[in-house]
């Protein structure tokens, strides 16, 4: 019983098998006709669909090597190409779809399955490429942000130099100003010298010839003389303890050629020229300062260079109150303002007191 039971299940189970072997059979026999018999206007639209699929495939790939292109030529930013490759990036995804739409709906051609993926491959490699060109053209632009660096510091070190030159420059006008200058200062000294050489020559001839020099005309000394009334009216002689008493006078070796003006003035000023007379004198000339030019006339100015002649006589060079000064000193005198009438010019003669300032 156990056995009967045993072959009615195998005997099942094999005509089970046989009736799905045969429906296969069948179904496949039906299938393979239904395509065969399926109208040639289907197969056009779908080999036509392929195509138009194709070509967009190969458009994907112009705008693809276009981008790369543009990126190449362009490396204007970063960020521009970020922005190609990413678009590359979309329309190699575009072709991946593409291939994918091709592979489902063209399963029953194994070649035209192949030439999608191939075409999807393809695509991907071109977006793999427009990748590696927008790397490229980051890198380019990495070269040209370190280009513009090095053109920032060359710039710099441009600038430097000319900061460099534009000191140079100044010091060395800074050091042609300052020979210039001493030059200058030089030459200043030399034409001094020179005019002080010049000048003494001319006072040493003044005290030179003064004794063997003809008197100035009497028409001349008239005039002065003249000259000479209108200025003591306009001044008031000193008095005082420097002032001497009586005979103003006394000790002058030419009391008679010496006209008085005020019988007791001082004066203050520097000494240019010394010479001891033959007659005993102690003479010397006075640059007088500001306040005391007033002292000196026309024949000073003629004569002297515009200084005032000054005598000490001998009863007064061995006074106590009396210096004989050195030429340079700045002294202050107190003496009798006279003019020296067949000179014409003025003179503190005698000169009394004479101190060193």
């Amino acid at each position: 019983m156990e056995e009967l039971r045993v072959r009615s299940v195998y005997f099942l189970i094999l005509s089970f098998s046989i009736i799905l072997v045969a429906s296969a059979g069948i179904l496949n026999t039906y299938m393979n006709k239904s395509w065969a018999d399926t109208p040639i206007t289907l197969d056009n639209i779908l080999k036509n669909y392929y195509v138009k699929i194709q070509d967009k495939s190969q458009n994907d790939l112009e705008v693809s090597s276009d981008l790369s292109e543009d990126s190449e030529a362009g490396n204007e930013t970063g960020s521009d190409l970020t922005g190609q490759a990413l678009s590359s990036g979309e329309d190699s995804e575009a072709g991946n779809e593409t291939g994918s739409d091709l592979t489902g709906q063209a399963l029953s051609s194994g070649e035209d399955s192949e030439a999608g993926n191939e075409t999807g491959s393809d695509l991907t490699g071109q977006a793999l490429s427009s990748g590696e060109d927008s790397e490229a053209g980051n890198e380019t632009g990495s070269d040209l942000t370190g280009q513009a660096l090095s053109s920032e510091e060359k710039s710099e070190d441009n600038n430097q130099t000319s900061t460099q030159t534009t000191g140079e420059s100044e010091s060395n006008q800074n050091i042609n100003q300052t020979t210039v200058t001493q030059q200058q200062t030089q030459n200043n000294q030399t034409v001094n010298i020179q005019n002080n050489i010049e000048m003494k020559q001319k006072l040493e001839i003044a005290i030179s010839e003064e004794e063997g020099e003809a008197p100035i005309s009497v028409e001349e000394q008239t005039r002065i003389e003249s000259s000479d009334s209108d200025i003591v009216t306009q001044h008031k002689a000193l008095t005082g303890p420097d002032c001497r008493t009586g005979n103003v006078l006394a000790g002058a070796s030419n009391a008679e050629d010496l006209r008085v003006l005020t019988e007791c003035q001082d004066a203050t000023g520097t000494v240019m020229h010394t010479k001891k007379m033959d007659d005993g004198d102690y003479k010397f000339f006075l640059n007088l300062d500001d306040q005391f030019k007033f002292l000196t006339n026309e024949k000073n100015n003629e004569k002297t260079d515009g200084f005032l002649v000054v005598e000490i006589v001998p009863p007064d060079q061995g006074n106590g109150g009396v210096i004989l000064p050195k030429e340079g000193d700045h002294v202050h005198i107190w003496g009798a303002w006279v003019t020296d009438k067949p000179k014409g010019w003025h003179e503190i003669h005698p000169t009394w007191k004479v101190v060193n300032e």
